[in-house]
């Protein structure tokens, strides 16, 4: 079928000829404007001047002459005028909301005639509604009426007292905020409609350089624009065409019907053409469980329209992509197959769903919590790292960032410095403090300002082969654009209205403005794939039609009025009300489909959150009211079963190289963790032992176990060191635990070295000096024990050992070893480890310590023998008998604490462990069988036989097992 705006065109300039140049064509939008210039060049026999082409908003901005007052302006102009009227204390930002609320009910009061001193009146006293309202039907007077009559002059609700307190004002700013706009030459859209509409009802010529208004697929008129066109028409000066067609339109059964009559009848057409025999679509409905599943399902459908070469031009033109919800026009870009060279892109896109304003809230959360540490300003960590790991800011110079990145982790800091911080001219300008709002528009601009120009540099650099398609970049800027446009315009607006606010204030209102501000995407609409929002397709046709978001509240939008004038005075004054948005959202569907040979309804089928998984009530009228045949599809995706394939490892030759690293005279040695590591899983042992994966570093605020127990090593190891080789009385150990500035010491720089990782010492504070006096407690708790054993000789502490050992098969590996504390007490060395949990210090057997089917089976044991093996093997420990303890430093408080371990061959019967000589050769043939396992090139590491190690396993969700 013959597009509606063809038809327009083929009529008029049939009529008309080169005389088409001095009529004046209206259209819902310059878009349609722009398509009715190519058809009207396909239909001209030779070169015609165009005729001038408007919007309904340009013509009455022509007509009045005014400029339209810019948004932010209008909110802190009507705020101060509030402040005036009311008295209230209220803060900007709480006036915020419902000052936006006020600008739409003013803009709405304007547009549909509404005297506002009526509206804005209390009339409890219901004879005032039969003589001052005559203007209205009785209907109307009755909706009124009703709400009204719930407000009982005696006794009003707190809540109804606080609207009439904030009602009772509302005519008297309406009318002083139109003055203030007035005397500058502004007004909002509403004022101009209302102004033009007053003063052409009275003019006696109209200024218009035009012979004729032709007015081409309206719909929705408000009654400022109703009396325009009746103006025009009594001057002769006007025609219409109305884009009715569709059956389904004119259906008195369906919303989208709410106008047709009236305005055919008011307005008729002069102009008559013989209209088509419309030809039913083929309507396929396709339900997908995602949102950017229906952007990957688009590429399937662009992808059948396509030959080897792409899209040809013209049936790329009449082709369209809707979008009823435009937070999907990203994944939509980026699933556009590459073979369609032309993207035409017309609609608005939310500011709040772009890059650059996710960064600009951590550059706002940045900036809050800025903290001084000696008069120095400090960023904490969770501040700094997003506004790192945003792109935009790791794209512009990743390996520097990435650095800077790694640094922050691997020295842990909490707490960073500007110095630190200042990179690149980027970093150094996006880390500056600064000392209040107003000055926070200039740090914001600053920053867009730099980001804009990274960006800018991109582009000049030269590609292999250029791509006329959109590139990522080009959305960039533009996002960066409208957002320093609106901090800049914000800038201006406070300087001029002369209102102070608090950081968080302005906060509140950069981000409530960007909420409510859309980016309007104009490209060239005549070439190419056209991906446009719903309210962009007015009075357009396309052969092809994808429509996106077929769910009910996105198409139709859920009908949220806000406005301070209650549904029923909305009602009673003839204001729109969700029954009118029912009727223009189904008008813009039902046109949409009507000349168009092949439709595909894309619908989201979750049920989750917001998303019901219904279908667009579109849908079901198409199939049950009018009997349309739909094709039905549903899109799903292969879910693998929830039983997981068992992981092996095979000892395979590059398997068997690396295991080669731990043999005698080669790099590595392998510890006692690591041998319990292979115990618990030999699948974990393998990812990270023997490929040295390891959980990726993170700043960490809080102490970790593991952490804990390096900070209390590093201080027993600093308070014991003075005494290495010496003798041990109690007395010394008092004297020690009394010393409270050596044991600060000693706890601030473990924690400096360990946590820190710094040489700076720092008083701790915070949750971390309440972890260091724990750790006080430990350490005097410790010494209190050791008092018990003295007089004893101190040997040494964090003893790094190595010991070959020598497999079944004659090969010879290294062992390795740091034992945390060494002393001689009665002529017994004791080979001590500390642990800062709790833990047992029994075991049933040797073999018991290796037993992989063992969920209860002794580490601390397993491990601290390791180490009495390997130090019976050193000098200093041949010949020595050896008894090894270990310290569970959550039993030190506890009556029985006991460091010693205990053998129990049998349930009733234990015995202590005096010496490990005693169990050293049944350890060895357990060890040897344990190792000979590891490297037998025959045993794959497999999962564990447990599952008790995959609690807190970091591979787990590789595995998963």
């Amino acid at each position: 079928m013959k597009p509606f705006l063809y038809q327009v065109a083929s009529a008029f300039y049939f009529e008309y000829g080169p005389q088409i140049s001095r009529l004046a064509f209206v259209f819902p939008n310059k878009r349609t404007g722009l398509f009715f210039k190519k058809y009207l060049s396909e239909v001209a026999d030779k070169p015609v001047f165009s005729p001038t082409i408007l919007t309904i908003s340009d013509l009455f901005t022509q007509l009045s002459g005014k400029q339209t007052a810019d948004r932010i302006y209008m909110l802190f102009t009507l705020y101060k005028l509030y402040i005036e009227k009311s008295g209230s204390t209220e803060t900007f930002d709480e006036f915020l909301y419902w000052g936006e609320m006020l600008l739409n009910d003013f803009d709405d009061v304007d547009k549909y005639l509404v005297d506002a001193s009526k509206l804005f009146t209390n009339v409890t006293d219901f004879r005032n509604i039969g003589t001052d309202y005559e203007f209205l039907n009785e209907n109307q007077m009755s909706a009124i009426r009703t709400f009204w009559s719930s407000f009982n002059p005696g006794s009003p609700t707190s809540t109804q007292e606080i609207f009439l307190a904030a009602w009772e004002i509302l005519y008297d700013l309406y009318r002083d905020f139109k003055d203030i706009l007035n005397r500058q030459g502004l007004g909002y859209e509403g004022i101009i409609y209302r102004e033009v509409v007053e003063k052409l009802s009275s003019a006696e010529t109209i200024p218009l350089p035009y012979d004729k208004v032709v007015f081409v697929g309206l719909n929705a008129l408000s009654p400022a624009e109703e009396s325009l066109l009746q103006i025009l028409q009594s001057r002769e000066l006007a025609d219409f065409y109305w884009d009715y067609g569709s059956d389904q339109i004119r259906d008195p059964d369906n919303k989208a019907s709410l106008f047709v009559e009236k305005n055919l009848k008011q307005f008729p057409s002069q102009l008559v053409w013989q209209t088509e025999e419309s030809v039913d679509p083929k309507i396929d409905v396709i339900g997908i469980p995602s949102g950017i599943g229906q952007a990957k399902q688009l590429y399937t459908l662009l992808e059948e329209l396509c030959d080897e070469d792409g899209m040809e031009e013209e049936k790329a033109l009449r082709t369209a992509i809707i979008l009823p919800d435009e937070n999907l026009l990203i994944p939509v870009l980026n699933a556009i197959p590459e073979k369609i060279r032309n993207i035409n892109v017309t609609m608005g896109y939310p500011l709040a769903g772009t890059p650059v304003a996710s960064l600009m809230e951590y550059i706002l959360t940045l900036q809050k919590n800025v903290r001084y540490m000696d008069r120095q300003p400090m960023f904490h960590y969770r501040d700094v790292l997003p506004v790192l790991n945003h792109r935009y800011v790791l794209s512009t110079q990743p390996e520097i960032i990435t650095g800077l990145i790694k640094y922050i982790t691997d020295y842990n800091k909490i707490y960073i410095s500007c110095r630190e911080l200042e990179k690149t001219i980027l970093l150094k300008t996006i880390f500056t403090p600064v000392p209040d709002a107003l000055a926070f528009s200039d740090y914001l601009i600053r920053v867009l300002q730099e980001l804009n120009h990274y960006f800018a540099l991109e582009e000049e650099e030269p590609e292999e082969e250029e791509d006329p398609r959109w590139s990522m970049s080009d959305l960039e800027q533009e996002f960066i654009f409208h957002y320093f446009a609106t901090v800049n315009r914000m800038r201006e607006v406070m300087l001029d209205a002369d209102v102070e606010m608090q950081f968080e204030t302005y906060f509140r209102l950069l981000k409530r403005i960007t909420d409510t501000i859309k980016i309007p995407f104009e490209g060239e609409p005549l070439a190419g794939l056209q991906v446009m929002g719903v309210l962009e397709t007015r009075a357009l046709d396309f052969e092809r039609l994808i429509i996106l978001s077929m769910n009910e509240g996105k198409f139709p939008a859920r009908n949220t009025v806000n406005s301070f004038i209650p549904y029923t005075l909305r009602r009673g004054f003839g204001l729109p009300t969700s029954e009118h948005q029912d009727a223009i959202w189904a008008y813009h569907f039902y046109r949409l489909i009507q000349r168009t040979s092949q439709v595909s309804l894309l619908y989201d089928t979750r049920n989750t959150g917001l998303n019901t998984g219904e279908k667009s009530r579109y849908i079901h009228q198409l199939h049950y009211h009018y009997q349309h045949p739909l094709v039905n599809k549903l899109v799903v995706y292969n879910v693998s079963s929830s039983k997981t394939t068992a992981i092996s490892i095979q000892k395979t030759r590059d398997v068997s190289e690396r295991l080669h690293v731990f043999m005698k005279g080669q790099p590595r040695a392998i510890s006692a963790s690591a041998i319990n590591t292979y115990l618990d899983c030999p699948l974990k042992f393998y990812f990270s032992v023997i490929e040295n994966v390891q959980e990726e570093e993170e700043v960490t605020e809080t102490i970790e176990s593991s952490v804990f127990g390096s900070i209390l090593h590093k201080v027993m190891e600093e308070l014991y060191e003075p005494l290495r080789g010496k003798m041990v009385t109690a007395d010394l150990l008092v004297a020690i635990g009394k010393d409270t500035r050596t044991l600060t010491t000693a706890i601030t720089r473990a924690f400096a070295e360990v946590f820190f990782k710094t040489d700076v010492l720092r008083p701790l504070t915070g949750q971390n000096y309440l972890i260091g006096e724990m750790i006080r407690k430990y350490v005097e708790k410790t010494l209190e024990r050791d008092r018990k054993l003295t007089p004893f000789r101190y040997l040494e502490s964090e003893k790094r050992i190595q010991e070959v050992f020598t497999l079944s098969d004659g090969r010879e590996i290294q062992l390795k070893g740091f034992i945390d504390r060494i002393d001689e007490v009665n002529g017994v060395i004791r080979i001590i480890d500390y642990k800062s949990g709790t833990g047992h210090t029994v075991f049933n057997s040797v073999d018991s310590l290796f037993d992989m089917k063992d969920k209860d089976r002794c580490k601390a044991v397993m491990q601290v023998f390791m180490y009495a093996w390997i130090y019976q093997r050193l000098p200093e420990g041949k010949n020595k008998m050896i008894r090894p303890g270990i310290y569970y430093m959550r039993d030190l408080f506890s009556q029985e604490f006991d460091p010693d371990i205990y053998y129990r061959p049998e349930r009733n019967r234990k015995t202590r462990v005096e010496s490990f000589g005693d169990f050293a050769q049944d350890y060895e043939m357990g060890m040897r069988h344990c190792l000979d396992e590891i490297f037998d090139t025959k045993t794959s590491f497999i999962q564990t036989p447990t599952g008790k190690a995959c609690l807190y396993c970091n591979f787990k969700e590789v595995c998963g097992h």
